[in-house]
């Protein structure tokens, strides 16, 4: 089971980290974006480590106003969650 979790979350993170560069790439050149709404359900489904690193190394949506209060509340639950996790 923890090699399947692992496995699973370097693939998410991997996937969330190249639609965050992908999307910057996508808006410096002014061309079709990635939705905001599947970016966020990459962090959701785990993969908010990648979207943290993504958004400051390419500095992508960090003044974003709408988009930076999901991402935060996201991690907010996911911390929880891990506290959670770890007191069981």
């Amino acid at each position: 089971m923890q090699k399947f979790l692992l496995i699973y979350f370097i693939l998410i993170n991997s996937l969330t980290f190249i639609a965050f560069i992908v999307d910057k790439i996508k808006a410096v050149r002014q061309q079709w974006r990635i939705r905001e709404n599947y970016l966020l359900i990459l962090s959701i489904a785990g993969g908010i480590p990648a979207a943290w690193s993504a958004m400051f190394l390419v500095r992508h949506k960090i003044k974003d106003s709408s988009f930076l209060p999901k991402i935060i509340c996201i991690t907010i639950i996911w911390i929880i969650g891990i506290i959670v996790f770890l007191k069981k």
